[in-house]
């Protein structure tokens, strides 16, 4: 049985100046500060060798977000800022908004760049895509429709036993 959406995970260059970044844009506070180098069980877990990482986990919101910076094995793929919102993959982040102006502005003052531009016609969808510090894509968005309203979300109360205590 499948129980809930844990979370996304993002590598970043910087693990400090991200955690900075998605707990002041976002609000999300760290729930754990982890690491390791060089262990097997880790290794075997996640299909590597010889790595090595300092990592968070954020909790916010509706879901937690790990932000991972390796210092091993050496990057090979691509810089997340040179691919855009049409390659394959995890292509973006999305997180509604109440004000998608404010959000929008804050979101480039804390380092952030726009990608895409704010809706000027106030029928249209009100969404914009703007990368992280780091390049990811991130959508801002404020809720379309009541149907899309995350409060609706079935939520892990539904679990049953869960005490709480972690």
């Amino acid at each position: 049985m499948i129980l809930a959406f844990a979370h996304p995970a993002i590598v970043v260059p910087d693990l400090e100046q991200a955690r900075e970044f998605y707990e002041r844009m976002f609000g999300f506070r760290v729930l754990t500060n982890e690491g390791w180098h060089d262990d097997p069980v880790v290794d075997r877990a996640i299909g590597s060798t010889r790595s090595c990482a300092r990592s968070y986990v954020l909790a916010g919101h509706n879901t937690f977000l790990e932000l991972f910076e390796y210092s091993a094995p050496p990057k090979q793929g691509p810089d997340p800022a040179s691919l855009g919102p049409q390659e394959m993959g995890l292509r973006h982040l999305a997180f509604f908004v109440d004000d998608l102006e404010t959000e929008y502005r804050r979101f480039i003052e804390l380092g952030g760049e726009a990608l895409g531009s704010l809706p000027a016609d106030t029928d249209a969808p009100r969404a914009v895509y703007l990368r992280d510090p780091f390049g990811n894509i991130v959508e801002l968005a404020e809720i379309p429709h009541e149907r899309e309203d995350p409060r609706r979300l079935p939520g892990v109360d539904s679990l049953g036993d869960y005490d709480g205590k972690a």
